[in-house]
């Protein structure tokens, strides 16, 4: 179930990423990253861009990005989600580094 979410999960952000740049998720993607001020406490939000933050950090490899910290790793991920067999290629080399042994679509 988890795995199947997982791949949900990047072929939305794949989907928002090919989308018009002044669409609403694409702002608020990008105004994540542009936000300053204090912290708050407690725990962090989870976000769409924490989500996938997390993702790529258990992802290793030299071929695909593995990280997203800046509107330039975004616009990274968004120049890769333009050509769908690459992000195709993107996402299941993420899945089957997060989940080793299982059976990937």
């Amino acid at each position: 179930m988890s795995l199947t979410i997982l791949e949900a999960r990047w072929r939305v952000f794949g989907h928002i990423s090919r989308q018009a740049i002044n669409t609403p998720p694409d702002v608020a993607m990008t105004k994540y990253f542009k936000t300053e001020g204090s912290k708050r406490r407690g725990l962090p939000k989870t976000s769409i861009v924490t989500t996938r933050r997390r993702d790529l950090k258990s992802h290793n490899s030299d071929h695909w990005p593995t990280r997203l910290h800046s509107v330039k790793d975004l616009d990274h991920l968004r120049d890769i989600a333009q050509n769908r067999s690459d992000w195709k290629h993107l996402t299941t080399a993420i899945i089957i580094q997060i989940s080793p042994g299982r059976d990937v679509r």
